[in-house]
């Protein structure tokens, strides 16, 4: 059963949400599986980590089985930013987590001010007829901090981490990937090589082609670099289909059946290159299929 401060709604900042660049640059499908585990986050009994009501975290596995999302879409939240793991293996909300510590600040100081304005009250209540004094409580000479929200087992909230030299962003910033297509992403340096090998329009013509492979398959997940694949199995594909079909695919029309005869089939299109003889639409289908079996 979750806590009862997970009973109120939870705030969403919609700036952030349409605005922010690491939230824009994610897939309509990974945006919705990101707000869905906000939702654990917040009904968390440790607002901001995912974990069980008896306070254990989620592992991996478990979120991925959970939430039925590729392994590929959490490494995502994690490179942008959205989400971060502990030393124990705990999966939290950097945002949330630091918006919760802020909210116990807050309600600490509110019960000191309650508790003086209380005092008050009763001293009046005591001596109505001699104005009670202002109270003036003096600031305590050793301040405490006010309890911070804990992960769970007593562990105290990660510290922001120690901002990255310029070596280090540099680094980060060159293996940051970006999405060129639906299903399709690699780094700008990645990119820059194929259009330096391929030609710019070449290059965009296969990662077309790559994405609606992945998406037709559902294998977004085979890959572990879309570059290495385009330089594997991708770029023969794209070329042999230009080679096969020209710059468009062939059209195929056919014409009412003669007498005792089979339909009669005409050429290509207009201004495509005629294909070898036996082969047909579905034969580029089927290389394709081969080039992504063989690698």
């Amino acid at each position: 059963m979750a806590n009862k401060r997970s009973k109120s709604l939870m705030p969403i900042d919609t700036g952030e949400w349409l605005d922010s660049p690491r939230i824009n640059n994610l897939s309509y499908e990974i945006r919705g599986m990101w707000l869905t585990m906000l939702c654990y986050l917040w009904e968390s009994p440790t607002r901001g980590i995912m974990a069980y009501p008896n306070g254990k975290a989620y592992t991996r596995e478990q979120i991925l089985r959970t939430l039925d999302i590729d392994p590929i879409a959490l490494e995502i939240l994690i490179e942008n930013g959205l989400l971060a793991v502990d030393d124990k293996g705990a999966y939290y909300s950097p945002e949330m987590v630091r918006k919760e510590r802020i909210s116990a600040i807050r309600r600490n100081a509110g019960r000191k001010g309650g508790e003086i304005t209380m005092r008050k009250i009763e001293q009046q209540t005591e001596l109505p007829e001699t104005p009670a004094p202002v109270i003036v409580e003096p600031p305590p000479e050793n301040k405490q901090e006010p309890p911070q929200p804990q992960l769970f087992d007593n562990e105290d909230v990660p510290q922001a981490p120690p901002e990255l030299t310029p070596v280090q962003k540099a680094k980060a910033e060159k293996n940051k990937k970006y999405q060129y297509a639906d299903y399709v992403s690699m780094t700008q340096e990645e990119y820059a090589k194929l259009c330096e090998k391929y030609g710019e329009d070449e290059t965009k013509g296969m990662i077309d082609l790559l994405s609606n492979y992945i998406g037709s398959k559902g294998c977004y997940s085979k890959y572990k670099s879309h570059y290495r694949a385009i330089l594997s199995w991708v770029a023969d594909a794209y070329y042999e289909r230009q080679q096969r079909y020209g710059t468009r695919p062939p059209t195929i029309t056919t014409t009412p059946k003669s007498a005792g005869g089979t339909p009669a089939t005409t050429g290509y299109a207009t201004g495509a290159l005629q294909a070898p003889a036996g082969a047909g639409p579905q034969s580029g289908d089927a290389q394709e299929e081969g080039y992504a079996e063989r690698f």
